[in-house]
């Protein structure tokens, strides 16, 4: 499955590399509570739908991709600029491994990526750093089902 945003944010490819991060995501997205050390998969990251997870991140052509190599639907999404089908925005794709999905599952995705799309616009333009989006200082309760 398929999962669009456009932020009306004009910018370039290396401005979104230089702000858009594994520290910077809960300072642009509410739908991320903190990231935390790295484990062995990568960054850990608190999602507010799904609890605790890993997270990676690597440079697009157009901006950064962000997946979680542990999530069992394969959840990824990019944020680049500079191609279509916005190429003056900031284009947010996100994608799972899965044809359809539980309507909660879903919404939820459509939330992070809103989330996310609402956050850039309202914050990429303005002056921060990485200190903002501090390290989680304490541990949260896995809630996936086993």
């Amino acid at each position: 499955m398929e999962f669009f945003e456009f932020a009306d944010v004009l910018t370039t490819a290396e401005k979104i590399r230089d702000k858009v991060s594994i520290d910077t995501l809960p300072f642009f997205c509410a739908a991320i509570e903190a990231v935390d050390e790295a484990g062995e998969m990568g960054r850990v990251i608190y999602f507010l739908h799904w609890g605790r997870f890993h997270i990676q991140c690597t440079n697009v052509l157009g901006g950064v991709r962000f997946y979680v190599p542990d999530c069992p639907n394969a959840l990824a999404w990019t944020v680049t600029t500079g191609y279509p089908p916005h190429p003056e925005k900031i284009v947010l794709h996100a994608t799972i491994n899965r044809l359809e999905h539980d309507e909660e599952f879903i919404a939820a995705t459509k939330d992070l990526i809103a989330c996310l799309k609402n956050g850039l616009e309202k914050n990429f333009n303005s002056e921060f750093s990485a200190s903002k989006a501090e390290s989680a200082s304490f541990v949260l309760t896995d809630l996936r089902k086993k």
